[in-house]
């Protein structure tokens, strides 16, 4: 976000009177975009070192830099507070180069607010209740909600605050929005949830919390209605392929994907219901686009529609050999120039009537459409001195063709994305009725 007069508020107009007028306010405007935005400094420490500076009295500046959570907006790129945690918990990310980290994720309140934070540092001691003074975060909107990010250049403390110390903080996992009863009903931020599942498959994992080493189990879950990855803070002894009555659990998302969280308060039982076997669940839930939109994702679904293009980026790419990002003239963002290894996708706009999102092919499933193998590729390239060819193989193969995938779907700032694990041509389509839905939604 570049900053601008408005974004700094009344802390212009402060160091302004600090100086006495002595300095026009765009020049101090500019001044706290270089502390701020290019140097990394927290806002109080900016305007403390513009008024030295200007051989002014730090001591005579009147506004907090400490900004009401409800006053945060979208995209900001350094926002300091203070305000008291409501929940937090650790989570195991996988990061682009295939390496693992340990994030923290939760809640923080001042009253005016209440706001999802993610901590991207290895230790995060603070717990419920504590109250943390934050300077240079930055936030990130997601739908119609505003996130806060705590980075490596940002700066947490804990303080003492009476008015924020009588704040009453729920149970942590017990987030005040409503509740489902099944799994394709859950939404981020849902708490006191009760379901009636079975356990598709769990894995113990260790993670570092607080530079601790400790225990979770995390697998999927599923119901008739859908399935979800879930994770288990306490050990609940559970078993797969065993169908379980799981009361007051809570959702988080990641990456748009709803998933259900189980702490040492959630109550976790064997119960004899009838729920489809575990051969049926594992194969995935049928959805549709605008089901997958509203949900915001899923772990395990099936899709079928019609690929109504093949977008750029397609066919043959070379990824970075030291952290598997995809190249751009040889460069890699974050590695520089690289010789690069060959690799294929296919990136396809598909929709199924009801909306459209991103599919995306992986090497083998590129593989299975084109019949050849990389090297097969890679020979066509060196034959027809361009890449063209071999996307033109794909859009023969896809463009306009039935499909029906199984995979998951997240969504971000740029839509959903749909990434398949397995693909093959949709034989039971119904396509007149896809063509009057996709009809019905050019018209409206």
């Amino acid at each position: 976000m570049q900053a601008n007069e408005t974004d700094f508020g009344p802390h212009v107009k402060d160091i302004a009177e600090a100086l006495e007028n002595k300095l026009d306010e765009a020049t101090i405007v500019e001044e706290l975009r270089q502390y701020v935005e290019n140097y990394g400094i927290d806002l109080a420490t900016a305007k403390e070192a513009i008024v030295r500076k200007h051989y002014g009295d730090p001591r005579t500046l009147q506004a907090s830099a400490f900004m009401p959570l409800a006053n945060i907006k979208a995209d900001e790129s350094s926002v300091s507070f203070r305000a008291k945690i409501v929940s937090v918990f650790s989570k195991e990310i996988n990061l682009k180069d295939g390496s693992q980290k340990t994030i923290f994720e939760g809640e923080i309140t001042d009253g005016s607010a209440t706001l999802r934070f993610t901590v991207w540092r290895d230790e995060f001691t603070a717990e419920p209740g504590t109250i943390l003074e934050v300077t240079n975060a930055y936030s990130k909107g997601w739908k119609d909600r505003v996130d806060l990010n705590l980075g490596d250049r940002c700066r947490v403390r804990e303080v003492e605050d009476e008015g924020l110390a009588a704040l009453d903080v729920p149970a942590a996992g017990s987030p005040t929005t409503g509740s489902a009863s099944d799994v394709a009903g859950l939404r981020d931020g849902m708490g006191s949830v009760t379901l009636t599942v079975r356990i598709l498959d769990v894995q113990e994992r260790e993670v570092t919390v607080r530079g601790e080493p400790k225990a979770l189990w995390s697998g999927t879950l599923a119901d008739a209605s859908g399935s979800c990855r879930f994770t288990a803070w306490h050990d609940h002894k559970l078993q797969a392929d065993t169908i379980y009555e799981i009361g007051n659990a809570y959702v988080r998302e990641w990456q748009g994907i709803p998933e259900l969280q189980i702490n040492e308060n959630t109550a976790v039982g064997t119960v004899d219901a009838e729920l489809p076997s575990l051969e049926k669940l594992a194969v995935g839930t049928s959805y549709t686009i605008d089901l997958l939109d509203e949900r915001g994702g899923a772990s395990d679904a099936l899709l079928e529609g019609h690929v109504l293009a093949v977008r750029e980026g397609s066919g043959l790419i070379f990824r970075c050999p030291e952290c598997n990002r995809v190249l751009r003239s040889r460069q890699c963002m974050v590695h520089g120039e690289q010789e690069g290894q060959p690799d294929l996708r296919t990136k396809l706009l598909f929709d199924d009537g009801t909306g459209s999102l991103q599919l995306f092919l992986n090497r083998e499933l590129t593989e299975k459409v084109l019949g050849r193998d990389l090297d097969s590729c890679l020979e066509l390239v060196r034959e027809n001195y361009s890449a063209e060819a071999l996307t033109e193989e794909l859009e023969q193969a896809l463009l306009l063709k039935p499909l029906t995938v199984e995979g998951y779907t997240r969504s971000d700032d740029y839509g959903l994305m749909f990434f398949a694990r397995k693909c093959q041509p949709a034989h039971n389509l119904d396509v007149p009725s896809v063509a009057r839905q996709f009809l019905a939604a050019l018209e409206a």
